[in-house]
């Protein structure tokens, strides 16, 4: 009875053992420091090059709409994960500032491909409307705007 207890314990010992003995957990390349760091340095470089090749179209804005929407092109090799853009709004007939707002906007574009992005529009009150976009029936202010890419983020993936 002993023995075939002994038996027992040791072959599941022995099981076990061979099952973790030869695990390997590493998948691929380690990337040192010095790997992560030149990986930086060029990403940045590279990343400031394709700013122009980003390109925001179709706004629009009803004097009812709460969001404001837009498209955006992504003309990188890069698949874009955020977006810091700055917005100025002018009254049409004066040219006079109206608004500034600074937006970051998360969103997933991939690279040479179209994405309709939503913001939270500034006019809370529907008192204002986008010129180019449809007349509203009652009385509103219309205007205009002009943006620039402040930043953006590049999703890195890892294959």
């Amino acid at each position: 009875m002993r023995t075939t207890a002994s038996l027992c314990i040791i072959a599941i010992s022995l099981t076990a053992f061979i099952a973790t003995a030869k695990t390997n957990t590493l998948r691929g390349k380690v990337a040192t420091s010095a790997t992560i760091t030149e990986l930086r340095r060029t990403c940045d470089a590279d990343t400031t090059l394709y700013a122009d090749k980003i390109v925001l179209s179709g706004y629009d804005k009803t004097l009812s709409d709460a969001n404001e929407s837009f498209f955006v092109t992504n003309n990188t090799p890069f698949h874009l994960s955020r977006l810091s853009l700055k917005f100025s709004y002018t009254y049409t007939e004066t040219a006079e500032m109206l608004h500034e707002e600074i937006y970051e906007v998360d969103c997933d574009i991939p690279a040479g491909e179209t994405r309709q992005v939503l913001i939270r529009s500034f006019d809370r009150q529907h008192k204002f409307y986008y010129y180019a976009s449809r007349k509203p029936r009652r009385a509103a202010t219309p205007y205009d705007i002009t943006y620039s890419l402040l930043s953006y983020d590049v999703k890195v993936i890892v294959r």
